[in-house]
């Protein structure tokens, strides 16, 4: 259960013996989410309040990101598995594989990992805290890890899920925060591949930075009798 503050805007008693005034707030009892919003009376008779308030849909709500000299966010509306990956100027991968990085880089968000979840909005987040990313030359990737969206029909129809595998394709927008200023992408995610590759410059270049090659995923995963990714 969850108490949710709501206002009435007019003077109407109710049946409970409680009067709702004018801009007095009104504490009242919530179900989960997707329950609404009620008044339960001592004898157990239940009145709706839905006009009065609304409860938030938790699963729509954006988690809390981290930020600092670097973000990196990756967003997407489908429930397949994106991967979010940055390569810092060592060479030293952060994603769901490797959250952390030795120069202080974080994965602090992942979403429909290994397809455990159903969120349609989903975020990942990448950042290194205020005065921690290093100087150099920095790479973001976009992959698609699993075709969650294709799980139900894999289950029942092969050989559709292999057709629909080959011509998936999803969009997202990719947001790079590089000390204070914001740039933002969009591209497509599809399978086997890992697409663009975002390059950005932290601080003062220099002639001796390493070339930053592609990250390689040695996990396995599943795939729901699709084509190996």
């Amino acid at each position: 259960m969850q108490y949710i503050d709501c206002m009435r805007v007019g003077v109407t008693p109710l049946i409970l013996g409680i009067s709702l005034w004018l801009g007095q707030p009104l504490r009242v009892v919530a179900q989960t989410p997707h329950s609404g919003c009620y008044i339960e009376a001592e004898d157990g008779a239940v009145y709706d309040l839905g006009l009065l308030c609304v409860v938030p849909d938790e699963s729509t709500v954006e988690p809390t990101l981290q930020t600092g000299d670097v973000q990196v966010t990756l967003r997407w509306n489908t429930s397949d598995d994106l991967d979010l990956i940055v390569i810092d100027p060592a060479g030293d991968i952060v994603d769901f594989g490797s959250p952390t990085s030795p120069s202080g880089g974080q994965l602090d968000v992942d979403a429909n990992g290994f397809c455990q979840t159903q969120n349609f909005s989903p975020v990942e987040n990448i950042f290194w805290p205020m005065g921690a990313a290093p100087d150099g030359q920095y790479v973001a990737y976009v992959t698609l890890a699993i075709p969650c969206s294709l799980e139900s029909l894999a289950s029942t129809d092969v050989t559709a899920a292999n057709n629909a595998y080959a011509s998936l394709t999803v969009p997202y927008t990719l947001t790079i925060l590089n000390q204070g200023e914001t740039t933002t992408y969009e591209g497509f995610s599809r399978p086997e591949t890992f697409g663009a590759d975002y390059s950005f410059q932290v601080g003062p270049a220099t002639s001796d930075e390493p070339i930053l090659e592609q990250p390689q995923d040695s996990l396995e995963l599943p795939n729901f009798g699709l084509p190996a990714l």
